[in-house]
């Protein structure tokens, strides 16, 4: 009789479960989500059986922003502070990283001074690779990749670009891998895929200083739909997808003002004058190029020469501005369509990144996205721990909302009192921009290392 009570018990529980699960599926259907089949991937409450359920297989395919990819290195120090990691560990599933030994690759870059100016230097020594060869890696995140790379680029058997043997790093090993980040991704049979890809396609109009380096919008379309719908009829896996942020709101790129500014300390002009000898004005935004061709700009002008105009390459005008939000906005928008078409998860990024512009109080400090503002790394394009912790909570918002999960969030307090590169003692008021030498660094990072990066 207590045996039948028992299992009488268990029955009724069952049954609440069930209808409980039920409720659930069909508020998810009325509010316009992707209905059972994704709360079910990802709650378990379908025939999925693991202690993280939905989240048993999880893969993450990219760029360096979803690599853990920090101040121009991808480091075994720094990766675990990314924010794929970070979604991991609050979600509690298992999350293997292609560890890159000290002093990464290409070498980390280090911040001697503040200054100002600050003064950033590069680690010595060259890294041996991978410090664990033999382990498989779920995060197949590869620096420097653009949607095309992602899709078709393979390791290849000897590397002879530092673009060949970072995706070597990552991909290549162990020994015997073959595949693309796409086709990798599906061969390890996942049950969730987390997706960042085409900040490259974009951000080629920074370092280019012409919105026409961006991929062709029509060609963005078509490799985005070709990457999400392969993965979606190839897999049973949750697609959790994010958006480009605005490219030209990164302290890699220096605004005109601060460069004006600068010049005018230097030698005496006034602002005015430097600003016409220079060709840029206010809202214009000056990138590595410029920065060094404005420094051949101040020899020549304190040797009493009319100094050269910036060329086209060295900055991004108001105008071309403009084009490269529009771009990313097309761009955004092809996501967008895609990710509902597969019935994915859409993380809003873009929008997020637009709210931290203003800055953001953390720990009684006013985080900025300027540079050394607490929120981006030394490399002017890649987040600092603090920066990191921001974007895995969106993650986090996102899965919650959309899939009912109950993941806590990052406790950012927690990461920027411990993050080496946040409150830092600027001098406030007081506008730095990157150093020419970080700045060329990520030149090369955005170009996919194909100049060389070590």
């Amino acid at each position: 009789m207590e045996s039948q009570g028992r299992s009488s018990g268990r029955e009724s529980l069952k049954r609440r479960i069930r209808a409980v699960s039920i409720a659930l599926c069909a508020a998810a259907i009325s509010a316009g989500m992707a209905g059972c089949g994704l709360y079910d991937r990802l709650t378990g409450t379908g025939s999925t059986t693991s202690s993280t359920p939905g989240f048993a297989t999880t893969v993450v395919i990219g760029d360096s922003l979803s690599a853990g990819f920090q101040n121009g290195s991808l480091l075994d120090s720094q990766q675990p502070n990314g924010w794929a990691s970070l979604v991991a560990k609050q979600a509690n599933f298992s999350l293997a990283l292609p560890l890159i030994a000290s002093p990464g690759v290409p070498a980390v870059l280090e911040l001697e001074s503040l200054g100002p100016p600050p003064v950033i230097q590069q680690a010595s020594g060259v890294s041996i690779g991978r410090s664990n060869p033999a382990t498989q890696p779920y995060d197949l995140a590869v620096p420097g990749h653009l949607l095309n790379d992602v899709i078709n680029t393979a390791p290849v058997l000897v590397p002879t670009s530092d673009e060949e043997l970072i995706t070597d790093l990552v991909l290549g090993l162990p020994l015997g891998d073959t595949k693309s980040q796409m086709n990798e991704a599906i061969a390890l049979n996942p049950t969730a895929i987390f997706v960042w890809a085409g900040n490259n396609d974009a951000l080629q109009a920074d370092e280019s200083g012409s919105p026409s380096s961006m991929t062709p919008v029509a060609t963005f379309t078509q490799e985005f739909t070709q990457l999400l719908s392969t993965l979606h009829s190839q897999t049973k896996a949750t697609l959790i997808v994010a958006n480009i942020p605005d490219v030209t709101a990164i302290p890699y790129l220096t605004p005109a003002a601060t460069v004006i500014a600068t010049v005018a300390t230097q030698t005496g002009l006034s602002r005015a004058q430097v600003a016409a000898d220079l060709g840029i004005a206010d809202g214009d935004l000056v990138n590595a190029t410029g920065e060094s061709e404005v420094e051949t700009a101040i020899s020549q002008i304190k040797q009493g020469q009319t100094p050269t105009p910036l060329t086209d390459s060295g900055f991004l005008s108001v105008a071309e501005i403009a084009q490269v939000q529009a771009t990313v906005d097309q761009y955004n928008s092809a996501i967008s369509q895609e990710v509902a078409a597969v019935g994915g998860i859409l993380v809003d990024i873009h929008s997020y990144f637009q709210t931290l512009e203003s800055g953001i109080t953390i720990n009684n400090y006013n985080a900025t996205t300027a540079f050394l503002g607490g929120l981006f790394s030394l490399d002017g394009v890649h987040p600092t721990n603090t920066g990191y912790a921001l974007i895995a909570n969106r993650y986090i918002d996102a899965l919650n909302s959309n899939a009912k999960t109950n993941i806590a969030e990052v406790n950012i307090s927690a990461v920027a009192a411990a993050d080496p590169l946040f409150g830092l003692n600027v001098t406030p008021g007081e506008a730095v921009g990157i150093p020419l030498n970080a700045a060329r660094r990520t030149d090369t990072l955005i170009t996919g290392c194909k100049e060389g990066c070590r």
